[in-house]
């Protein structure tokens, strides 16, 4: 018969092992918005926000992880809300002006998609990042349709 200690450190060990995984969850856990692709902080200068109808909408860290996510899930969305690197403000995608450069944004998700809100900026981020500007059928989200 196995000595009652050994029940006993048994009991510990498999609790600390089931409690591992929710302590890790507990502990990571913060107030900081959150990608609904992989997961990463959202960084303000690229956030992306996709409304599918008035209750519910997704936010992204960025321009590649919402174009995955759309993709994946074969979605319409109904409004992209992207952000001007340079000011800040958000605007509809459809107003915005889309560049595709050498300039990664997020080293973790690889994006190269930058985003402005008037053309002469993201001609100048083009010429000085080797990039192109991304239109109509190139556009990220061309399912949106060009309203400007």
């Amino acid at each position: 018969m196995i000595p009652m200690s050994w029940w006993r450190a048994g009991l510990v060990g498999l609790l600390i092992c089931a409690g591992l995984p929710v302590w890790g969850h507990w502990s990571r856990q913060d107030a900081r918005p959150r990608c609904a692709w992989d997961g990463l902080v959202i960084d303000s200068r690229f956030r992306v926000v996709v409304e599918f109808d008035e209750r519910s909408s997704w936010e992204f860290c960025d321009v590649r992880c919402a174009r995955s996510r759309i993709a994946g899930d074969q979605l319409t969305p109904r409004v992209i809300t992207v952000t001007d690197e340079i000011s800040g403000e958000e605007l509809d995608a459809r107003r915005a002006v889309f560049v595709r450069s050498s300039i990664t944004t997020n080293r973790a998700t690889g994006n190269r998609w930058h985003v402005f809100g008037r053309r002469a900026d993201a001609e100048r981020h083009a010429r000085e990042s080797k990039g192109r500007l991304r239109e109509g059928l190139t556009h990220p989200f061309p399912h949106l349709g060009e309203s400007r």
